[in-house]
């Protein structure tokens, strides 16, 4: 990973249509890679020793949340200062004193923002493609999953019916409809996070500050009617680890929910080959990722299934928060001409 790639993504993360408390981040970071910052040259040829295996875009993101999480004070006085030369020089001081423990958090973590509202497309996918396809034993898995709420949000009426009307389909709102799920799987490679770890991968800012409202809402609910989950520490790039995780557990069907962005593009289609030939048929596989890399507002939704070489391209999503609106991608009216939805 060279310095005019960082730089790059650096520069377009910073241009990101939504500035909820990470874009002047970004923006400066890309300054300062263009001024061959040494603090920062350092800083990141650490973390890149350290931690081969993350892209670009969630290096990045990660050393913001780094940097957030061991001086909760210092971006907002890094954005407060009245130049972009002010602004490096106090980030660079923060790099200076916190060098190690910013690394050390880069080393063995990774952004583990989850969102309340990324359950609803799944729901609406699994529900309706299991009407048809039925599966006594049906058993979901939920990979890179984080807090772990996913998992444990399927089927719930009360948080779908809360979050659902906020987010318009071509044909309006889906009408809930459970999934005929016997289990359900969390996975992902630890530490798994705490909620503290959670709070500082959200941004500052008061569209974020009602974002982690909505999460803890949810955790509340779910403590009195979600489903139970079990949950297992697997590294999804340990292909024999993962494969033994899936062969053990039976899995049916599974979900990405911006997971791929974090690694690197070979790794990615590593990953989903493994899922897609060691999950019991009819194996569903539901991929949501960033649109270009972070730089992008929104997300776009794909659906694997053995049987069909190419994944069927869904849907966008217009807020990759799962607000706003979806729109149909080219291959929408074949998948749900099989798998119908009813809307309310």
């Amino acid at each position: 990973m060279q310095f005019e790639q960082l730089e790059l993504t650096a520069r377009e993360m910073g241009s990101h249509p939504q500035d909820h408390g990470w874009r002047g981040f970004f923006q400066l970071v890309g300054h300062g890679l263009a001024r061959s910052s040494a603090e920062l040259r350092g800083l990141l040829t650490q973390c890149i020793s350290s931690q081969p295996h993350h892209s670009p875009a969630h290096l990045l993101t990660l050393i913001g949340i780094a940097v957030k999480t061991v001086r909760p004070e210092a971006l907002p006085a890094i954005y407060r200062a009245p130049t972009v030369e002010e602004r490096l020089r106090l980030l660079e001081e923060v790099i200076r004193n916190h060098g190690p423990d910013i690394a050390r958090l880069v080393a063995t973590r990774r952004n583990s923002f989850t969102g309340a509202r990324r359950f609803l497309v799944p729901q609406t996918i699994l529900s309706a493609f299991f009407a048809r396809h039925r599966t006594d034993d049906l058993t979901f898995a939920d990979f890179g999953t984080g807090l772990g709420i996913l998992p444990r949000q399927l089927n719930c009426e009360t948080l779908y019916r809360a979050f659902a009307p906020d987010l318009v389909w071509e044909e309006g709102v889906p009408r809930f409809r459970p999934i005929p799920l016997r289990s359900s799987l969390g996975v992902d490679c630890g530490p798994m996070p705490d909620l503290e770890w959670v709070r500082s991968c959200y941004g500052s800012s008061d569209y974020y500050a009602e974002l982690f409202a909505e999460l803890v809402f949810t955790l509340d609910v779910l403590a009195e009617e979600g489903r139970r989950s079990r949950f297992h520490q697997v590294d999804l790039l340990d292909r024999a680890a993962l494969t033994t995780f899936l062969r053990d557990n039976a899995v049916h069907a599974g979900n990405l929910s911006y997971v791929l962005y974090e690694i690197p593009p070979d790794a990615r289609a590593d990953l989903v080959a493994t899922l897609r030939e060691e999950m019991r048929p009819p194996g569903l596989l539901i991929v949501t990722e960033p649109r270009a890399e972070l730089t992008r507002q929104g997300c776009d939704v794909l659906v694997y299934r053995q049987g069909r070489r190419e994944p069927y391209r869904l849907c966008t999503v217009s807020d990759g928060h799962f607000k706003g609106k979806v729109t149909a991608l080219e291959d929408y009216r074949e998948f749900f001409a099989r798998h119908p939805v009813t809307f309310e």
